[in-house]
C-alpha cells in the first residue's frame, strides 16, 4: 500500500465538506483520496480502531483523528462502544 498526504489551508465549511465525504465513504465502504498526482482507494474493515486527540502545540490548537484497521480483517479487535462528547 502507498501512503497519501495532502495538506492545505481552508475554512470551516470546507473542512465540514471533507468530513461529510469521509462519512459517505465509510457508509459506502470505499474511501477515495485524490490529488493532482494520484488516487488511492481504501476499503475499511467492519471493525476499526479510532482515536481522537486535542491539544495545544507550538501556539496552535490541534485536533487529530486517527482511524486504523488491519489489512487482514481476521486480525480485527472486538468493537468497543463509545461516542464523542461535544459542547455547543
Amino acid at each position: 500500500m502507498t501512503n497519501f498526504h495532502h495538506t492545505f489551508v481552508t475554512d470551516p465549511e470546507d473542512v465540514a465538506r471533507y468530513l461529510e465525504a469521509l462519512i459517505e465513504g465509510f457508509h459506502k465502504g470505499v474511501l477515495e483520496f485524490t490529488s493532482q498526482e494520484r488516487e488511492l482507494l481504501l476499503m475499511p474493515a467492519k471493525i476499526m480502531e479510532m482515536s481522537i486527540e486535542t491539544g495545544l502545540r507550538k501556539g496552535r490548537i490541534r485536533l487529530s483523528i486517527n482511524i486504523s484497521w488491519p489489512e487482514n480483517p481476521a486480525q480485527a479487535k472486538p468493537a468497543a462502544t463509545g461516542s464523542p462528547k461535544t459542547s455547543q
